[in-house]
């Protein structure tokens, strides 16, 4: 299983998702949402694409949380893996 958690300097949801996944001692990785979303070569294809639309269409709201490749809100991330469905 690979956790992703995207979010921002300063959001204090976002380190709370963050230190949750450490208390449930899940290895994962942390991006700035707003670094990785601006366009560059090759945003179509390396998952930018998709996190784009998981913010804006979606409005998942801080942090988004990708359990293998699939985007979560926290709170549904949550439930996944406590349900242990991830």
């Amino acid at each position: 299983m690979t956790i992703e958690v995207y979010g921002k300097k300063g959001c204090g949801i976002c380190d709370a998702a963050k230190e949750k996944l450490r208390l449930l001692g899940l290895p994962f990785t942390e991006f700035d949402l707003a670094a990785k979303i601006e366009l560059h070569d090759g945003w179509r294809t390396d998952g930018t694409e998709a996190l784009i639309v998981a913010h804006a269409d979606t409005n998942l709201g801080m942090p988004i949380i990708l359990i293998d490749g699939e985007a979560f809100s926290y709170p549904d991330a949550m439930r996944k893996l406590r349900r242990g469905d991830a």
